[in-house]
This record gives C-alpha cells, structure tokens and sequence, in this order.
C-alpha cells in the first residue's frame, strides 16, 4: 500500500518536526524541512521538499528551493538556489545537487562556488569528498586568495591540508607575479610546488623551469630541469638547478651553468655560482670558463674562479679571474695567476707571473695591461721587466731575447703585432740570419735606452736601436750558452695555449 502525505502550511520546524517523528529523522543524526513535503509514490522514506528547503545530515547542511531527499540513506538531489555547508565548515553554491548520504559527497553542477575561510573557488562543476574532505573539478576552474587568482583546466582541492592540486593549463595571477605551469599544488601558506614547462613573470624578472617550487610569502623560488632566470635588461641565468631570493636579489646555481649577457656580448659557464645582485657581483666556480664573443674571433678565458662585477641597471663592470689563469685569442694568448678585464675602457691586465704569446713571441713582466678596441688587441704595456724571446732553435739553445724596463706594443687592425718598443736599460740578444743563404752569419748583442722592433707576416722586418751604449756581432759559436741568454730568461712553450680546447675541451 503507497502512502502518500501532503503537508501544507505549517512552518518549517512544525513539518520537520512531524516528519522526523514519523521516519525518525532525529534518530539518525538528520533533518529536513521545506514549505511543501511530499512523499514520493513508489520510493519509501523519500519525500520530494519545496521551498525554503534545509536539510541536515551528519553535521552537513544543504539550503535549496527544491529537493528529493532519502531519508534511509540520508542521500538527496536539490535544485535552485542551492547553498551548502559541510561539516568541515565549506561552504558551496550551485544550483544542482546530488549529495551521497553514505560517504557524505556531493556533486554540484551550474555556477559552483567553494568558499573556505582563506579562499573562494568558481567552477562549472564540483565533486567534493566529505569523507577526505576533497573537492574535485575537471571542467576548468578558478580560485582566488586574497590578490592571488589561480585557474586551470582540472584540479582538486585538498581541504585537510589547505592546498590546491592543478593541472593543464594551470596560470597564477597576483600583482607580483604571474605563473604559468603544467602541474602546480598551492598552499594557502605560500608555497607552491610545479611539475612541467612553468614560466613565472616578476616585475624584475623572467624564469623558467621544469620543477621546482615557488614561496609567495618569502618571496623565493627554486627552479629545476633546464632552468633559467633572466631579467628585464640583458642577462639570463641557466643552470640544472637554481634558488632565488627575489627580494634580495641574490641566487645560487648548480651544475651546467650558464651566464649570458647579451648588451656585452658575453658569456660564463661553470658548475656553480653565486649571484649577488644586491652586492653587484656574480662568482663562478668548479671549472668555470668565460668568453667574450667576436664573430669567430673570441677571447675565451679559464681560471679556478671568476668574478662578474655590475652596476645598479646590471650593466657588468668587470670580470675577474684568479689562479691558474690561460686565455686565448686569435693574436693573443697568456697564462697568469690573476687577471681583470674591465668593460668600460676594454682594458685587460695579468698579475703575478703574467706571460703573453704574441705570434712566436713569449712576452712576460711584472704586470701585463692589453687594451681592446672593438673586442681586437690595440696595444700591450709591459710594466717592469718587460722580456720578449723568440725561438731560433730550441735544440741549440738559440733565442732571439730583448729585455727592458717597460715594453709597449701596437697591432694591426687585423691584430696582428705590428710593433715593440722597449724602453730603458734595454739589452738584447738578436741572431742574424741570411735570408739568401738561410744560414745564421752571427749573433748580435746590444745595450741601449731603447730599442723598436718592426714585424710583418709574423716575422721582425726591422730593428731601430735608440742611443746604443754597446753593439757587437759575434759568431755564434764564439759564445757560450751562458753569455748567449740575458739574466731573466725563461722560456715556457708547454704552457702556450694554441687553442680554445688547450684551456678547456667543453665550451
């Protein structure tokens, strides 16, 4: 036999009241009310509800204008202007409901909004799990705390834990910051985790990488997996794995890194470096290795560590080398302990033990400062026992040597050298050959103020001694080793770097 009941006009609390002595509502931790209640023909303990419809089961709380409630399972479906509050004190708007009475989920359709007490969510559709506490969504969605809006294809929310799980098409938008990632998991704390291509947009700053994490609150990044940073003027930071403290500007990189500064027209690479903006400098490590570009004509550098001075705009100043420095250049190569190269008058200079090869020609000194001009040697001083050598034949000991104070040298335009002048207490070693005859006619010695040498296709086309205090021409076998080398002389062609891959095998 179908039992059909209709009450009318009673106010909410007398019909729930009712009702719930009859089925026993209360009994089980529920209630319902509504202007209308009717139960169904054919479907015991279900009653159709109209009108300021409320419904509670275990501690959830469903608002509607219409519903079809089961009393057994505690289970219902509820249209128009549908309000929710679970148990966890969420809080969802739509305007269809089917809620599980069971396992305490709902899924709502149309114009969803999940509110919690840090953020708001808008959805077509929603799925949310009482039991785990879970909301799902997969027909795109978007979520905003405070000034952050975050927005993705599919994705769910993880109330326990505050965090948001995103996926496809995933972007985060705040005055700050801007982030655009495959797979992101946000924290209402601050931190926020990605997986896949991600770029982030700072007011500062471009960056890029394949994993990592990023703290709103602290302002800081982590980036991995083929990561980058660069910023706004002319400089990007590669590296396999790089942490950024954006407020202080200041970062570490690790392994494959890569600085490229493209207003200089040069680069770094090592294994590590540190990045102190704030301080104005970047450092370089573990096999680090520099290089100025100049179309197929570049100077490449290596030294244990480099430093990369900078300006306030990040305009580089400097760049420092310390021990075991080698560089190479198409004219010019040198070895030193210490070396500097200043950007802003293109001038290079080698400390403690400095030697530069200049063609055939070993020349070292105190101090050795090499100027450029459009990234091409203009000229060379030597400053203080300025020493040029020469090998005539290294077998017999024969090398051509000329030694002074100071040393100034001039290149070509096609940086070649072109000519040296060495000025004080000058003496020299000079072995004449005949060019006819290719056979050596004697040796010559001099000492004198000074002396200038004239080259052409690498080779000395003129002398011009200057106020000569001795000249003589001996035969070379007239002298012995010891009288045929000046006091000073090394000569050191292991240490001769004859190409790029000489100072490193990887560029």
């Amino acid at each position: 036999m179908t039992i059909w009941v209709r009450i009318k006009a009673l106010s909410a609390i007398t019909a729930s009241a009712l009702l719930a002595g009859v089925a026993g509502g209360f009994l089980y931790g529920q209630s319902f009310t509504g202007d209308s209640i009717v139960s169904l023909p054919g479907r015991p303990g279900v009653y159709r509800l109209i009108g300021h419809v409320k419904i509670e089961h275990n501690g959830n709380r469903i608002f509607s204008d219409f519903a079809d409630y089961d009393q057994k399972t505690g289970s219902c479906q509820a249209y128009d202007n549908l309000r929710i509050r679970t148990s966890d004190n969420i809080h969802i708007t739509g305007e269809v409901l089917d809620y599980d009475g069971a396992s305490g989920s709902y899924t709502v359709e149309r114009n969803v909004v999940l509110k919690d007490r840090e953020m708001t969510m808008k959805t077509p559709a929603l799925r949310y799990e009482g039991s785990r506490n879970r909301a799902y969504y997969s027909q795109g969605g978007e979520m905003t705390s405070g000034q952050t809006v975050l927005t993705s294809e599919h994705g769910y929310y993880d109330g326990q834990a505050e965090i948001f799980h995103c996926f496809d098409n995933v972007v985060i938008v705040n005055p700050q910051y801007t982030i655009w990632t495959d797979t992101l998991h946000y924290a209402q704390t601050g931190l926020t985790h990605f997986q896949g291509n991600t770029n982030i947009e700072t007011s500062d700053y471009y960056m890029y990488g394949r994993k990592g994490w990023f703290h709103q609150e602290e302002n800081k990044v982590s980036l991995q997996r083929d990561a980058y940073v660069k910023t706004r003027t002319s400089q990007v930071l590669f590296g396999d794995s790089i942490y950024y403290d954006l407020d202080m500007k200041n970062g570490n990189v690790y392994r494959d890194v890569f600085l490229l500064d493209t207003a200089r027209n040069c680069y770094i690479k090592s294994d590590y470096a540190e990045n102190k903006e704030s301080e104005g400098y970047a450092l370089f490590t573990l096999h680090p290795r520099g290089v100025m570009v100049d179309h197929g004509d570049s100077l490449f550098v290596v030294g244990d560590t480099m430093v990369m001075t900078y300006d306030t705009v990040r305009k580089i100043k400097e760049m420092l080398v310390y021990h075991k420095v080698r560089f190479f250049k198409e004219g010019i190569q040198g070895k030193c302990d210490s070396l500097s190269y200043r950007h802003r008058d293109s001038l290079m200079e080698l400390y403690r033990e400095p030697i530069i090869w200049l063609e055939e020609y070993q020349i070292d000194g105190d101090t050795v400062k090499v100027w450029f001009t459009q990234n091409r040697p203009e000229k060379v001083l030597i400053q203080e026992k300025a020493f040029i050598v020469s090998e005539v034949s290294a077998s017999q000991g024969y090398y051509n040597q000329v030694k002074g104070k100071y040393l100034w040298g001039y290149f070509d335009d096609s940086s070649r050298f072109e000519m040296a002048h060495v000025i004080g207490a000058v003496q020299s070693v000079y072995y004449v050959l005949d060019e006819a005859a290719r056979e050596l006619i004697g040796v010559n010695k001099t000492e004198s103020r000074s002396l200038k040498m004239y080259f052409e296709d690498n080779q000395v086309r003129g002398i011009n001694v200057i106020q000569p205090s001795s000249t003589t021409l001996y035969p070379v076998n007239r002298l012995s080793r010891r009288e045929r080398i000046l006091k000073g002389f090394h000569w050191k062609p292991e240490l001769w770097p004859k190409s790029k891959y000489d100072l490193s095998t990887v560029w």
